[in-house]
């Protein structure tokens, strides 16, 4: 008895099972990355089967830190500043939130929410970034990061796309 064609398509199934396994996990891209003496910034997207599901702003304390907000920042092409708080956009952030020292905190903004936002104000935003504020008003800021015709974000100053 020929035992190949059975082997063949036991190779076959545990290769079809291991794509689907990857395929339905989320993967992380990083667009932003800022390091400042109190804390380091990320600003990644989570991406599922080639589709953009949510915007991340991870934070890594280098130090005690109270996180009083986290926001978006929509400049218009006059450098015009118009702030949208991640209450607007996501449920899920809780805020103000301490943070210990070489801890990490991730605001999760669902990538949808935050089109549906920056569409109505799509005629007068050019760029945006996300923006960290500490307690007495400290302020951190990721790169400035744009938004294509096909909903594709990018960061401004290179032109790379993700």
């Amino acid at each position: 008895m020929d035992y190949s064609y059975i082997i063949v398509f036991v190779i076959i199934i545990i290769g079809v099972l291991i794509w689907q396994l990857n395929r339905s996990r989320s993967q992380h891209y990083v667009l932003s990355k800022q390091l400042f003496p109190e804390l380091d910034l990320f600003v990644l997207i989570a991406k599922k089967e080639r589709k953009i599901q949510n915007l991340i702003v991870h934070i890594k304390a280098k130090k005690e830190l109270n996180i009083k907000q986290v926001r978006c920042e929509l400049i218009s092409e006059k450098r015009e500043f118009t702030y949208i708080d991640s209450s607007e956009i996501s449920e899920s952030i809780t805020l103000p939130f301490r943070i210990q020292h070489q801890a990490t905190y991730e605001a999760v903004i669902p990538f949808k929410n935050l089109k549906e936002i920056i569409s109505g104000k799509i005629s007068s935003m050019n760029t945006f970034r996300m923006v960290v504020v500490l307690e007495h008003s400290k302020t951190f800021k990721s790169h400035e990061l744009a938004l294509n015709k096909y909903w594709k974000i990018y960061k401004a100053d290179t032109g790379k796309y993700n």
